[in-house]
């Protein structure tokens, strides 16, 4: 009778395209072919390195490319960590905490309120003149005043 585990977590199951390796493997490893090998060529022959200093170049070259294929920490890319440190980088180091003071923006739109009456009363009674027989509400309000 064999026995077969199951990983408790589904999504650590990765499936092997070719040669025990994931497709995203694969990809990585040919970059690095595909970046190594002309480097390891040019070297060699145009700028006329010996085969250690060939070598050296194409190690360099494909390195980064292979490794991002390989690595993976606590489920996150290579990709991903490269972007979350640039993320982090990129933002402020210290946090401010603020808060927002909501009577105080009640005070403010009270008082924008009063003014923008008062403007209104004042208007009004410089176009028609004082004791026109209107009451104070409907000052305020000129779509009441149209209506009638």
């Amino acid at each position: 009778m064999s026995v077969i585990k199951i990983p408790k977590d589904l999504n650590d199951i990765k499936e092997k395209f070719m040669f025990g390796l994931t497709k995203r493997q694969i990809i990585c490893f040919g970059g690095g072919l595909a970046s190594g090998l002309p480097t390891y060529f040019l070297c060699k022959s145009v700028i006329g390195l010996g085969l250690t200093g060939s070598l050296t170049a194409m190690c360099i070259v494909a390195a980064p490319l292979i490794f991002a294929g390989i690595y993976k920490k606590h489920g996150i890319t290579f990709e991903k960590s490269v972007k979350f440190m640039f993320d982090f980088l990129r933002k402020p180091k210290k946090r401010y905490y603020r808060t927002t003071n909501f009577y105080r923006c009640m005070e403010n739109q009270m008082e924008y309120t009063r003014l923008q009456n008062v403007l209104q009363r004042a208007e009004q009674s410089r176009k028609g003149g004082a004791g026109n027989g209107k009451e104070p509400s409907q000052k305020a309000n000129p779509k009441a005043s149209r209506a009638k």
